[in-house]
């Protein structure tokens, strides 16, 4: 990896910063931004990053599994929610039913 420093300036109302050009020409029409108050990382897009990567994800499904613990009645079963709808969107996906 190699580390530079850059300056920031401005960019119409927001700051910009040039990435290396080598970078810019592989990582294809969008990058991953992940950053927090003291860090900053940008990255190329793969096909590893899906809703599962983000960081929220792990909370959101804990969340929903102790929903359905707490009120197991609000269940219900597949069959019952099941539709057309869901049959059109999913639509070549494919299942691992390990």
């Amino acid at each position: 990896m190699t580390v530079k420093e850059k300056k920031l300036f401005k960019h119409g109302g927001s700051f910009a910063i040039d990435l290396p050009s080598d970078f810019a020409k592989n990582a294809g029409d969008k990058v991953i931004i992940q950053y927090d108050s003291d860090t900053l990382i940008v990255r190329k897009n793969t096909d590893l990053d899906t809703i599962e990567s983000e960081p929220e994800f792990k909370t959101f499904v804990k969340a929903l599994l102790e929903d359905a613990l707490k009120n197991p009645t609000k269940l219900k079963a597949m069959n019952q929610v099941w539709d057309k709808e869901w049959d059109e969107l999913l639509k070549g996906v494919e299942v691992d039913h390990e």
